[in-house]
């Protein structure tokens, strides 16, 4: 009798501490979800910090988004390197980079005039892809409830973003194999209220995902530079 008394107890700890399991979305939690990026929206500009995993080095970037205009700003740092390269200034949108280099610099408003390097955004790179990511967090628009449920995302779990409770929902996988070996699902950290706090993604083959924390923004949009000005 007493052993099965012991075992039913080791039973219940074990129960207890278990991780919760992934599931599907409750309406509820699709709703919150299919708001996100509209919510961005609205707001039209928030502060962010991310880190991106390269094979370069870890890069830094502290700035704000305009989810409106599709303008990015931002400083940018890479860990271990110190030339002109390894950090300056970055403006993006969906289709093109500026950077200007030169470690140490601040995002400041107006952007400098001049020495800005422009290229194409270009799919692959692990920067690019994470520069595209932070401008695709914001629509004019809900996703589609209905449509998430239906989908394969899902919640992971509770947790806590400084004293912010939040809940952890994966968005959906890629609808073919091979967009999933390349294109990792992004997870999302939202408050009650459904406020986008963080988010996470991995970026091809690196081990580390691209790791992205919003705070809202106390200064007005980023101003553009010359070439991006509308």
């Amino acid at each position: 009798m007493k052993r099965l008394t012991t075992l039913a107890v080791v039973l219940l700890v074990a129960a207890c501490s278990a991780e919760p399991q992934p599931r599907p979305l409750s309406t509820a939690e699709a709703e919150r979800l299919a708001l996100v990026r509209f919510a961005n929206y609205r707001f039209r500009t928030e502060n962010f910090t991310a880190t991106v995993p390269t094979g370069a080095g870890r890069i830094a970037l502290h700035g704000r988004v305009d989810f409106v205009e599709r303008l990015g700003y931002a400083e940018m740092s890479t860990d271990g390197r110190h030339d002109d390269a390894s950090g300056g200034l970055l403006q993006w949108t969906p289709s093109a980079v500026a950077f200007r280099g030169g470690p140490g610099q601040a995002a400041t408003d107006p952007p400098p005039p001049d020495r800005w390097q422009y290229r194409p955004l270009q799919p692959g790179p692990e920067l690019d892809t994470a520069l595209r990511l932070l401008l695709g967090l914001g629509t004019d628009r809900p996703d589609n409830v209905q449509l998430l449920r239906q989908s394969s995302a899902r919640w992971v779990r509770t947790d806590t973003i400084g004293t912010t409770p939040v809940d952890v929902m994966d968005g959906p996988q890629p609808a073919h194999a091979t967009d999933a070996a390349k294109a990792a699902r992004v997870r999302y950290w939202l408050d009650t209220a459904g406020l986008l706090l963080r988010v996470e993604a991995r970026v091809g083959d690196r081990p580390d995902p691209v790791v992205v924390t919003f705070t809202p923004a106390t200064s007005p949009p980023p101003g553009a530079v010359a070439a991006f000005a509308r």
